[in-house]
Order: structure tokens, then C-alpha cells, then sequence
């Protein structure tokens, strides 16, 4: 319980951050994500580990911790739901390219949210065992991550730049999604990293 509450005072921390470097008089707010846009940064629980897994200690402009991490990577965010039915289309599609980049610095994370009041930690570890999903899968209970990332509908895929830099936005499942993921993943594999 002090992990959870720890967090959760990390997360409030992130956002006020972000709040605060807004400069007065600055354009408020966009009702949606956009490509082009930072990345929000978040702190969130993966669900298999019960570790805090922090965006910035893989992409961004400056890694959190570049002594730990020295290498920024490409990050793909799918934002799913244990209800969403297209989810269970888009997983196991992420899962094989998750497995065909595992020798690049390419990171997936799957963002479970918008579950039920009564689901607990213990209800999505049966999930991902009972359909076999393997990639690292964080907890956003509050949907504070989902709602910085503007998701209204599942299932979101998000993919970042190794800047932090959001390249392509999918809203909703998308027939093929994964023809277009590998290209674009090889393209940003080749970018140099930020200095």
C-alpha cells in the first residue's frame, strides 16, 4: 500500500511539474494529443513487477537517470482496457513486433485503464496470464496518464521518438496498424539520438 500511495504522490509531483513550467500568457492546453507534441511524462506501477516505471528513463530530451540508462529509445503506449475487444485483436499483433525489435532499443508498454472501481492488481495479473500477454503492462488505475494523453476511446496506440516527441497517434484499432508500426519504428531507429 505505500508503494501505491508513493507513486501516486510521484505522479501529482510529474503534473504539477509540468504545470508549473508552463510560462503565464503561454497558449492553454490542446483538447487533444498531437503528433508533433512532447509526450506527457508519467510515473506508473508495472503490473507483473510492482516496480515504478518512469517514461523519462527512456525517451525524452534528457533521460532521468543517464547514468543508469544511457541509450533513449523509440516507446510504443498502447492504452487498453480488459473489456476493449479490439484490444485483444491489437495485443498479441504488438506482442510479435515487440519480439521482432527485442534487439533494438525500442520499448513497448501496454497502459491498462479504465477498468471498473473493484479491479485490482491481483484481476489483471489473472488476465495477462490467462491470454498470455507478455509485454510489460502498467497501471494507470486513477486514468490520469490516459487523461493527459487525451484517450476517450480504447484502444490508443502512442508511439514517441527517442526525444519524447509523439510520432503517430492510432485512435481506435486500425486494420494493418502493424505494417505501418514496423516502418515506422525502422525510420525512428535510424534518427540519432537527442545530445
Amino acid at each position: 500500500m505505500k508503494r501505491y500511495l508513493f507513486v501516486a504522490v510521484l505522479v501529482l509531483l510529474t503534473v504539477s511539474l509540468d504545470v508549473a513550467r508552463e510560462k503565464p500568457g503561454s497558449a492553454p492546453r490542446r483538447d487533444s494529443l498531437k503528433v508533433g507534441d512532447d509526450a506527457p511524462t508519467f510515473v506508473l506501477i508495472e503490473a507483473v513487477s510492482d516496480e515504478a516505471v518512469f517514461l523519462r528513463d527512456f525517451t525524452g530530451r534528457a533521460l532521468r537517470n543517464p547514468w543508469k540508462n544511457k541509450e533513449h529509445h523509440v516507446v510504443v503506449l498502447s492504452f487498453w482496457a480488459t473489456w476493449c475487444e479490439p484490444c485483444k485483436e491489437e495485443i498479441p499483433l504488438l506482442t510479435k513486433i515487440a519480439a521482432e525489435f527485442s534487439d533494438t532499443p525500442v520499448k513497448f508498454f501496454l497502459i491498462n485503464t479504465g477498468e471498473p472501481p473493484n479491479f485490482t492488481r491481483d484481476s489483471l495479473l489473472t488476465v495477462l496470464k490467462r491470454r498470455g500477454y507478455r509485454l510489460p503492462t502498467l497501471m494507470d488505475n486513477t486514468g490520469s496518464v490516459a487523461k493527459r494523453y487525451t484517450v476517450q476511446a480504447l484502444p490508443v496506440l502512442v508511439v514517441l521518438d527517442k526525444s519524447g516527441v509523439v510520432r503517430k497517434i492510432n485512435w481506435g484499432y486500425h486494420q494493418d496498424f502493424d505494417v505501418e508500426l514496423r516502418t515506422l519504428l525502422r525510420e525512428l531507429l535510424q534518427e540519432p539520438s537527442p545530445q
